[in-house]
């Protein structure tokens, strides 16, 4: 009886996003669903002062990207699958990354989520009446259909990605026209 060896196939992951998937996923992330509440809330902290306003928002922007530079060195001295887990298990050992993990899946993306989605029907209640409880459903529903498209595949993930950016993107350009007309007409 002959001696098989054991194949030794390399696994690789499909190529699924492209370079536009990605130019819009980082805009996504970095305009964030908080763009439309946080500015107002910057601006009632400091009395409506708005040279320290962008002040706040000059410190907020460099210390981003402090934090992108970091992990951007992170990633070029160990270039594994894993980012902050393979980060923390490096430097702590396993049993921090692995707790990072679990908290990660059952505390902190879960919370980003409802924390979105809340946001979404706040969103929707200005410009359609919801109560409570419809906005409450709003927002479960939110859930349900991106973890929907989620579980259809990262094709269709990265479609909704691209679109939900796409809106954000037009939004601010459209409010920053009307508040530059608003500008123009007092002036």
């Amino acid at each position: 009886m002959a001696s098989e060896k054991p194949s030794h196939q390399t696994v690789t992951l499909k190529r699924t996003l492209g370079l536009r998937d990605l130019i819009l996923l980082i805009i996504g992330t970095v305009i964030g669903s908080g763009i439309f509440i946080v500015p107002g809330a910057v601006l009632r902290q400091v009395q409506g002062g708005t040279a320290l306003a962008m002040l706040v928002w000059l410190a907020g922007g460099i210390l981003s990207l402090l934090g992108a530079l970091t992990y951007g060195e992170l990633a070029a001295r160990s270039p594994k699958a894993g980012g902050i887990y393979i980060y923390i298990r490096d430097c702590f050992g396993p049993l921090p990354a692995f707790l990072y993990g679990w908290t990660l899946f059952l505390v902190i993306s879960s919370g980003a989520i409802a924390t979105l989605s809340v946001a979404f029907s706040a969103y929707l209640g200005e410009l359609i009446p919801l109560t409570p409880a419809l906005g409450k459903l709003t927002a479960v529903g939110m859930i349900s259909i991106v973890t929907v498209v989620n579980v259809l595949g990262t094709r269709e993930s990265a479609n909704l990605q691209n679109w939900t950016t796409a809106i954000k993107v037009v939004a601010i350009l459209i409010m920053s026209g009307l508040f530059h007309l608003a500008v123009a007409q007092r002036g």
